[in-house]
């Protein structure tokens, strides 16, 4: 009987040991670091800005990161590439990028000499359009 007491006892104490340890311990939430929050100090730095390009035929869309050098083609080859877009059958020439605000006119050039701005409520968004032979 007294043998049956001691390994009860040890029972109960090593439960009353794991509680007291989790209780103790650090929350699963709060063990981990934060992710960095868009538009990050280094982002800042960088001069980086994010855009939104969007395939309005198809409703498509993705954020992207771009520094006022890199230019519109760039622009093109990665945004289709992220949007699926990036069939090798299907040259990059044979898409346009627009500004959403006017799609009449094909903007060319860098990011700093289109004055495309960080996305937000008047922020950029560019149209990415397949017109082949245009």
């Amino acid at each position: 009987m007294a043998a049956r007491r001691s390994i009860l006892s040890l029972a109960v104490a090593a439960v009353a040991f794991c509680l007291l340890r989790s209780t103790l311990a650090p929350a699963f939430a709060g063990s981990v670091q934060k992710p960095a929050v868009r538009g990050s100090h280094t982002a800042m730095q960088a001069k980086r800005i994010e855009i939104f390009v969007t395939n309005p035929s198809v409703g498509a869309r993705t954020r992207m990161m771009v520094s006022p050098s890199m230019t519109c083609d760039e622009i093109v080859e990665a945004g289709r590439k992220e949007l699926g877009f990036d069939q090798p059958w299907i040259k990059n020439d044979d898409f346009n990028l627009y500004k959403s605000e006017d799609e009449s006119t094909p903007i060319t050039g860098t990011v700093a000499e289109n004055g495309l701005k960080p996305w937000g409520p008047d922020g950029t968004e560019l149209h990415l359009i397949f017109q082949p032979g245009n």
